[in-house]
C-alpha cells in the first residue's frame, strides 16, 4: 500500500447489522496524497435492498425509531433503488483497484460487497485491498470525536480524518 496514494473511506447507514444489511445511505471519501480531495454520497431506497434480499432487522428500525428525527430524515431524501446507488458508487470510485477502508472488519465494506453481490453488480477493488479503521485505531489506542451523528458522509469524513492522522504521524 503507498501511503500517498489514493485511499477511499467509506462509511454506511444501515438496517441491519448483519453483513447482508439494507443499506439506507453510503458517504465515502477519496484521499490522495495525504489530503483529502473528493467525497461521495448517496441515499438508498431500502425497500429495493429488501427486495434484493437485503435485511431489515427489527432491532435496528427500533433503534432509528429511537435516534433524533433529523438524523432519521436525512437518509429518507430523495433515495435512489439499490442498483443506481451501487452505479453512482462505483463510477464515482473508479476502475482501479484503491485500499478501502471501513470502520470495522465486517461492517461496511463487507455489507456493500453484499450489496454489490445481490444486486449482480461489480466490486471494483480487490479482497487484499480491504482495510479496517477501527483495529488501526485500537492497535494505536486512538478514538473518534464523539460528534457521530450518523450521518454516512460526516461519519466517512471523520474517520478519513483520522485516517490522515495516523498516515502523516
Amino acid at each position: 500500500m503507498d501511503i500517498n496514494g489514493k485511499h477511499i473511506v467509506v462509511d454506511l447507514e444501515t438496517l441491519s447489522t448483519k453483513s447482508n444489511a439494507a443499506i439506507v445511505s453510503i458517504g465515502a471519501v477519496l484521499i490522495d496524497n495525504l489530503e483529502i480531495v473528493d467525497t461521495f454520497y448517496c441515499n438508498v431506497d431500502a425497500r429495493h435492498g429488501k427486495e434484493l434480499g437485503l435485511d431489515i432487522d427489527k432491532d435496528t428500525v427500533d433503534w432509528w425509531a429511537n435516534q433524533p428525527i433529523e438524523y432519521q430524515k436525512v437518509w429518507q431524501v430523495d433515495p435512489l433503488r439499490m442498483e443506481h446507488a451501487l452505479t453512482r458508487f462505483t463510477t464515482w470510485y473508479g476502475k482501479e483497484s484503491l485500499p478501502i477502508w471501513g470502520y470495522g472488519a465486517n461492517f461496511d465494506v463487507v455489507i456493500l460487497e453484499n450489496a454489490m453481490k445481490a444486486a449482480h453488480h461489480y466490486i471494483p477493488w480487490k479482497f487484499w485491498d480491504i482495510y479496517c479503521l477501527r483495529t488501526m485505531m485500537n492497535v494505536l489506542d486512538k478514538r473518534l470525536p464523539k460528534a457521530n451523528n450518523h450521518h454516512a458522509l460526516d461519519d466517512a469524513t471523520a474517520q478519513a480524518n483520522m485516517l490522515l492522522e495516523i498516515l502523516k504521524s
